[in-house]
């Protein structure tokens, strides 16, 4: 008889987390996805899926690098790897961190090593099996900044190694509470390096476990998926084909949409009263998932002339959030003043409005702190995106106002990261969420690819503890409130208004409204969508 081994690190946003659950857990939460292919329609009716179907998603960009281990910007590349490459966990709905290739994850007592515990029916498309030596070839791979991109994700692992052929052992330099979650995202994809020793070009090729293979690559415009018949999870792949389209202009995905040439699209705040008219006709609807992310300008408080935290908090009060929200947003993006909005555990309610449009006081502070008249500030934005360049227009006006010369810089979407890194900028951009609000706040401060001068000492320190898997969830939810409120204080950023991602979709598709990274990210992830007959 098989022992009942697993203890499922099942992680939520709200409700608070769960660092270990019982099996019985585990087998709850397996039974809630295999729910998700029910085929309930937005309306609450019991529909048929159609098995033989194609599922059309329209996003913004398609990735030109099929490797996920070269991916250069997560958001834009999970929707369209996810169908191909399995992961040892994954996000479902919640969020909450489940299964994947992993059928469950220990801690260890000492909270410096997690042993994942593999199932044994995942095998890669060429047919090598998917077992504990292939997934510590391929997390190597991942870790290795000769052969990835993604490395400094996986800084945190010390190392990788098989315990038997279903156990890997993970051990880590630091509290790791944040690593099942890690591994959920394909960078962490576990890719057939069998595969690439033969010769395989995973830049333009596929060489996953998942539950579609890639069919046709049409780089910049679509890619085509074919089911992978066998998978282990049937609810997975509920349509026989994928088509995921890449349209980064706003009204050719509405039109698209109106016109039924796709199925579903990612809706952006400053569409959401144009699409009105749409989703009031029988056969459309929207859903928006809570607000979790939010526009911000990310700072590199080392440049000069933003060292003194003063100036920083004076381009906080310089932003008239309500009327870029009601202008720009169609009232979608509420004011946001901190980095964790409220609804997210660890949001703190003093820093709620701690940066209230106040001009004159923005000009005080920049007296106090000795700044020039017309302080340059150099701030990247992502060329020809909407809403982020009408954004970043009236910013720059709003700062003109109190002294500030905003100097915008469009770089395409490639690039801006990795010139932001490179210090003495600002990037206008959405500050990502994770599903551990811990999580969200390490990637986006404590990671100098988005925050290229440390913060500190206090805040790192209180992050840090908040991802130790030995405290209670009470003393987690203070720690994430102290460093939120400390990055409010400090003005790590510059923030203006949270984010709902905002799914439009056909009442013939199932499982848009319950998106796993929907619920965290703007990421659209198909898995356990379909179609109806």
């Amino acid at each position: 008889m098989m022992r009942l081994w697993t203890r499922l690190g099942s992680i939520r946003r709200n409700p608070r987390h769960r660092t270990e659950a019982s099996v019985l857990a585990a087998l709850a939460v397996s039974l809630l996805i295999s729910a998700c292919g029910t085929g309930t329609s937005a309306e609450g009716d019991s529909q048929e899926i159609d098995r033989s179907g194609v599922l059309r998603v329209a996003g913004n960009v398609v990735p030109n690098n099929l490797d996920p281990h070269q991916s250069g910007n997560y958001t834009v590349d999970f929707p369209f790897l996810s169908p191909v490459y399995d992961r040892l966990t994954q996000v479902v709905s919640g969020p909450e961190i489940v299964p994947m290739l992993a059928e469950g994850w220990t801690f260890a007592e000492d909270g410096k090593s997690v042993d994942f515990r593999l199932r044994n029916d995942a095998v890669f498309h060429s047919g090598n099996p998917v077992d504990a030596e292939a997934v510590v070839a391929s997390l190597d791979r991942s870790r290795d900044p000769q052969r990835s991109k993604v490395a400094a994700r996986f800084a945190m692992v010390e190392s990788v190694q098989a315990v038997d052929d279903r156990t890997v052992r993970i051990a880590v330099t630091r509290p790791a509470l944040d690593l099942p979650s890690v591994l959920s995202t394909t960078e962490a994809a576990i890719v057939d390096m069998q595969a690439i020793a033969g010769g395989l070009d995973i830049t333009r090729e596929g060489a996953g476990s998942g539950p579609y293979t890639f069919d046709q690559v049409r780089p910049g415009d679509r890619i085509t998926y074919l089911r992978n018949e066998g998978y282990w999870d049937p609810e997975a792949q509920k349509p026989a084909r994928l088509e995921l389209v890449g349209m980064p202009d706003d009204n050719s995905r509405l039109n698209a949409f109106r016109s039924g040439q796709v199925d579903a699209i990612k809706v952006d705040p400053d569409q959401y009263d144009e699409l009105q008219s749409i989703v009031k006709q029988p056969g459309f609807e929207l859903h928006e998932y809570p607000t979790v992310q939010s526009y911000v300008i990310y700072l590199d408080i080392g440049t000069p002339g933003l060292e003194d935290k003063r100036v920083r908090q004076a381009l906080n009060y310089a932003i008239d959030r309500e009327s870029i929200n009601t202008g720009l947003l169609n009232g979608r993006c509420p004011p946001l003043t901190q980095p964790l909005p409220e609804g997210v555990d660890g949001h703190n309610g003093a820093a709620s409005n701690r940066y209230p449009y106040d001009p004159d006081r923005a000009r005080q502070l920049l007296r106090e702190a000795g700044a020039p008249e017309n302080l340059p500030v150099r701030v990247i934005y992502v060329a020809s995106a909407s809403p982020q360049q009408e954004m970043a227009t009236a910013i720059q006006a709003q700062m003109r106002e109190v002294g500030v010369d905003a100097q915008l810089m469009p770089i395409p979407a490639v690039d801006a990261q990795s010139t932001f890194r490179t210090g003495n900028y600002g990037l206008f951009n959405l500050f990502l969420a994770s599903p551990l609000p811990g999580q969200t706040l390490m990637s986006n401060y404590l990671a100098d690819f988005r925050f290229p001068t440390p913060p500190s000492p206090e805040f790192t320190e209180t992050v840090m503890r908040s991802l130790d898997p030995s405290i209670s969830d009470d003393e987690r939810t203070q720690l994430y409130s102290k460093a939120s409120g400390i990055a409010a204080e400090e003005a790590y950023a510059v923030f203006v208004c949270g984010a709902p991602t905002m799914v439009a979709y056909s009442t013939d598709t199932v499982g848009m409204n319950t998106l796993g990274h929907a619920d965290f990210t703007s990421v659209v992830d198909v898995r356990y969508a379909g179609v109806t007959s």
